[in-house]
């Protein structure tokens, strides 16, 4: 019902953790890692016009600085991505190699130029092969140049109901996971207890002093954030930090299918459908104010024209 509600497949996840239909949820879900507040606000995060939906978040740090704000009906649940990981079935994987990369991705809100060159060169220096290089749909059907021992791998738009799975998959094939900007794939990677690297380097073409510098801001502040969980952000493989991501992700507060399926109104008829028809004011509101189905291009994650998006459809 919100324009992030299905991202990464977070919502068909938890229906398929409560063995229900894949459904409008009367709530809004944290897809991906967020800091304690808005950093580019300094803001609680949470605000929204109908507080009778709730919000759902991984953890109690969250849910409590919004509160203390003034903020109500935030409700720990933990990651979908520990869900994900309940109702997954993997084959077992006897010797994991490989390393795997995630630069910056291209997405509706900003194209990325990445330097490919100097991130294959990079990996060749530092790691064994292969190498498996994270891109974007969008970079992946730009990027025509080949390399030996590497291998470009896309998990999709934004609302590939699948792309978590696929990013769980890779995940677990690979024995070390390089991050450029420390985000949820970097969490994941310590959840899952990979070794774990962040690079000085962001690898972008023409890249000026100023964007450096915002980069340089987001990437300290998220680092504080993590800090503020307990994790040495000097040391990422260190001991402890696969224990304090245990409880970063949520994992004390993970919810049985019928008490999930209660807070995202699964249970009730009334708000199955008022789930339905908000999302349809939504989609209004967004299309009258961006343009035409911009409602549906944002919660599918792709390119914000409907051209785009007819030609990219999958």
């Amino acid at each position: 019902m919100y324009l992030d509600n299905n991202w990464y497949g977070d919502r068909y996840i938890l229906s398929k953790y409560c063995r229900t239909k894949d459904k409008s949820a009367f709530a809004s879900i944290q897809h991906g890692h967020m800091t304690i507040k808005n950093y580019k606000t300094n803001s609680p995060y949470g605000k929204r016009t109908i507080s009778a939906t709730p919000w759902l978040v991984w953890n109690e740090k969250i849910a409590n600085y919004s509160f203390s704000k003034g903020i109500r009906n935030i409700i720990p649940i933990g990651a979908v991505f520990l869900y994900l990981e309940k109702i997954l079935v993997l084959k077992k994987i006897k010797k994991k190699k490989g390393t795997l990369i995630f630069p910056f991705l291209s997405h509706p809100e900003e194209l990325v130029q990445n330097n490919y060159d100097e991130i294959v060169k990079y990996l060749r220096k530092n790691y064994k092969p292969p190498y498996v290089v994270s891109v974007s749909k969008y970079d992946f059907k730009r990027q025509k140049k080949k390399y030996k021992n590497v291998n470009f791998v896309s998990f999709g738009f934004r609302g590939d109901k699948n792309y978590l799975k696929k990013l769980y998959i890779e995940l677990n094939k690979n024995l070390n996971v390089i991050c450029v900007y420390p985000g949820s794939p970097l969490l994941y990677s310590l959840y899952l207890k990979k070794k774990v690297f962040l690079t000085k380097s962001y690898f972008l073409q023409n890249l000026n002093n100023k964007k450096k510098k915002e980069l340089d801001k987001t990437r300290k502040t998220v680092l504080n954030d993590l800090a503020k969980y307990g994790l040495d952000i000097n040391n990422l493989n260190k001991d402890s930090n696969k224990v304090k991501i245990k409880y970063m992700m949520g994992n004390k507060f993970l919810k049985s299918p019928s008490e999930l399926k209660n807070i995202l109104g699964w249970n009730s008829i009334f708000k199955i459908f008022m789930a339905k028809f908000l999302s349809k004011i939504i989609n209004l509101k967004e299309n009258l104010m961006h343009g035409l189905d911009q409602g549906l291009l944002a919660r599918e994650g792709k390119n914000y024209s409907t051209k785009e998006y007819f030609k990219n459809k999958t």
